[in-house]
């Protein structure tokens, strides 16, 4: 049987409290591994795991009704604005005439009232007789008033110049990548109007810009804060690292596997990268929440817990003993942990004494 003998002395030291002293004489015992504390930059940071979509997606539609002649794209490919999408063949309809005109009717009555509306709003502002709200109001309704009648008289205008075999060309109106194409050739649309939403025939992903959208744990939201620079990495490109700021923070949390989690958004734009971004690429946020300069640091694995104190052991260069050292700690990185009080560099720190 080993034999081995721990003098165990208790030592008073001022304010300190007490510093246990093991004297270790068990020659069969393990072999302390020991550091020192280091300098080192501290960054406390959140991560975060979501996915990237265009922060605008176009929905392509016909100006006239029918049937899908050709499509010119193909998911994935990217257009410009104004490139060809697909062709649609006129459907004549008997009614369509008397619909469209009466549409224009209609815009025309409402342009009518929405015109004299913001004009006795314009003058009661004048007066000072009503708030800026309700004058930008009503000059909202009759700019709206003026586009749909503009819409209405264009969509008459071109059933009146179409024929029964005319073919329309329906064109991109946005720089981007084909997301989804939901017809094929064959296929009946419906133009958009003021009775109808009318078909898509595809949607485009505007190129300019994108957005990081993830849910934050309710422990950490109150980190957050709009403007905060953020950096992602994508699944799909090893290396490269893209930058964000946080735009939104959604001030109402939802219930995810049973925990309250907050919807956060984050913008940024690709410029001259060559990254061929698709929507719903897994992506991974690293949030920068706090950082310490040229502190002294040791490494995570070297801290103990004795209830809510904090300590490390300490040993001599001949490793005869260990000693307790109450330490106070600052930020940590998840691998080193700031020590803002307790010990100093040149203290050989054991990291091993409870392996």
């Amino acid at each position: 049987m080993k034999s081995f003998n721990i003098i165990a002395i208790t030592v008073f030291v001022g304010s300190v409290g007490f510093i246990t002293y093991s004297l270790i004489k068990d020659s069969s015992r393990k072999y302390y591994t020991t550091t020192r504390a280091e300098t080192a930059t501290v960054e406390e940071t959140l991560q975060l795991s979501g996915r990237v979509y265009p922060s605008r997606e176009i929905e392509v539609k016909p100006q006239i009704s029918g049937v899908v002649d050709a499509l010119y794209v193909g998911m994935g490919d990217t257009v410009k604005d104004g490139d060809p999408i697909a062709s649609v063949s006129l459907v004549p309809n008997s009614s369509e005439i008397e619909q469209l005109t009466s549409a224009v009717n209609i815009a025309q009555i409402n342009l009518d009232a929405a015109r004299l509306s913001f004009e006795r709003q314009k003058k009661l502002l004048e007066r000072k007789a009503i708030s800026q709200k309700d004058y930008e109001a009503a000059q909202k309704e009759y700019l709206t008033a003026d586009e749909n009648l503009a819409t209405a008289l264009n969509q008459l205008s071109l059933r009146q110049k179409n024929s029964r075999n005319a073919s329309n060309i329906v064109r991109s109106s946005a720089s981007g990548v084909v997301i989804d194409i939901p017809v094929k050739v064959g296929s009946s649309v419906v133009e958009r109007s003021n009775f109808n939403v009318g078909s898509t025939i595809a949607t485009i992903a505007g190129a300019e810009q994108y957005i990081f959208k993830a849910d934050v744990p309710e422990k950490s939201i109150a980190d957050l804060d709009v403007g905060m620079p953020v950096s992602l990495s994508l699944l799909a490109y090893k290396g490269a690292s893209i930058d964000a700021v946080i735009t939104k923070i959604s001030s109402k949390g939802e219930m995810q596997g049973g925990a309250v989690k907050f919807p956060v958004e984050a913008e940024f734009s690709l410029g001259d990268s060559e990254i061929d971004l698709r929507s719903g690429y897994s992506a991974t946020a690293r949030i920068l929440l706090s950082s310490a300069q040229d502190v002294l640091t040791l490494p995570e694995k070297c801290i103990n817990f004795k209830g809510d104190t904090t300590f490390v052991y300490v040993t001599d260069s001949l490793k005869r003993f260990a000693t307790e050292k109450i330490v106070t700690l600052g930020l940590s990185d998840g691998e080193r942990v700031q020590i803002t009080e307790g010990i100093t560099r040149n203290e050989l720190i054991i990291t091993n004494y409870h392996d």
